[in-house]
């Protein structure tokens, strides 16, 4: 399996645990290994998830019971987090290392004498541990494997953040910054009034640009000025106080022109039960931007791993994704308005979502990962 294949296995299987360890396995056969070492590590010392591959899987249990404190190997990558790192770098003395219980009693038994990997922060509370070994008899890892490693660790590290964030969605402002930085598409939070309280660096771009939308006097406006009253319209709509009436909506969205009259969709989904941090200004609206010239690449597989969704779920997403609201979905697809509610409703259980504009930032989110 080539780098660009394999990159692609590393985002596609996180999320499901049988595809994940075939993909460790593939990681292994890719940097000439024997076996591989999974762990989650969370911010008291917990391994809460372990995996091991080619290996004797009492053998990861025996680890973390009686070696894992005392391996120095794993206190030096922790302290490194990031780094592809082979063992003969991550221990200080060689001879002592050699002499020690870890090496004789269980390193040389399991074949994993020699050693390369790093410790990956998630977010904080977790880091990932990913560790590659070899027999003695294979010899250490040179710098081919070394680097060979360093180039997936970006991608394995932006695979499982994406799904740490995911699983514990949450809408505050704290958990949404974090979360829109990932995104590709273009991302404005902003009070009613529409004032600019954060931006990603896509709607950094946008904003500067200003083909759609422009920053006056630190709020958010359309380009067109004649697209102003629309804009008020929809900020106001989707940032009702009226919960009832907002719930009975599937989302806020206007088409906005450019200069040359090129079309985007501007989707508003009202933020709603965070709590202000520090004192500072909240956000009431997402506000996301998807140019209909430049779509999202969309990896159907990768939706439908990542959320267990079925055929049709996957095509409505597509679209969601796409910026349509359900109106447009249903006559694209040739589906009534309840067969897409109820799609829409199985969906937002398994995103665990509530609203379309929350769940289009974690169809974002899913997509807009580089694999390369």
């Amino acid at each position: 399996m080539g780098k660009t294949d394999l990159i692609g296995r590393i985002y596609e299987s996180v999320g499901d645990s049988e595809a994940f360890a075939a993909m460790l396995f593939e990681v292994g056969k890719f940097t000439d290994s024997r076996s591989v070492q999974f762990n989650i590590i969370d911010n008291r010392g917990s391994w809460p998830i372990g995996i091991v591959i080619g290996v004797d899987p009492e053998a990861l249990s025996i680890y973390e019971e009686r070696y894992a404190a005392e391996d120095p190997r794993l206190a030096f990558a922790m302290k490194h987090p990031g780094k592809a790192l082979a063992c003969h770098q991550m221990v200080t003395s060689q001879t002592a290392f050699e002499r020690s219980p870890l090496v004789n009693e269980f390193l040389d038994k399991y074949e994993a004498r020699f050693a390369m990997g790093a410790t990956l922060t998630l977010d904080s509370r977790y880091s990932a541990l990913i560790s590659l070994m070899r027999s003695r008899s294979d010899g250490r890892y040179d710098d081919d494997q070394l680097n060979s490693l360093a180039g997936l660790l970006p991608h394995i590290q932006r695979a499982l953040s994406l799904h740490v964030r995911l699983g514990r969605l949450e809408s505050r402002l704290a958990s949404l910054d974090a979360l829109v930085e990932l995104l590709s598409a273009p991302v404005l939070l902003v009070d009613r009034s529409g004032a600019l309280l954060h931006v990603n660096p896509a709607g950094a771009e946008e904003l500067r640009r200003a083909d759609y939308l422009a920053l006056r006097e630190g709020r958010v406006h359309p380009r067109n000025a004649r697209q102003e009253g629309r804009f008020a319209d929809l900020l106001a709509a989707a940032s009702s106080d009226d919960r009832k009436a907002t719930a009975s909506k599937e989302g806020s969205a206007i088409r906005l022109l450019d200069a040359e009259g090129r079309s985007a969709a501007l989707l508003a989904q009202a933020l709603r039960g965070q709590s202000s941090r520090g004192g500072l200004p909240q956000a009431d609206l997402a506000l996301f931007l998807i140019r209909a010239d430049d779509e999202q690449p969309i990896s159907a597989d990768r939706l439908r791993l990542l959320f267990g969704l079925t055929p049709a779920e996957t095509r409505l997403a597509e679209q969601l994704a796409r910026g349509m609201n359900l109106a447009e979905i249903g006559e694209r697809l040739c589906l009534s308005r309840e067969t897409c509610k109820s799609q829409l409703r199985s969906i937002f259980g398994k995103t665990r979502t509530n609203r379309q504009g929350e769940l289009v930032a974690v169809l974002l989110s899913s997509i807009s990962v580089p694999l390369a």
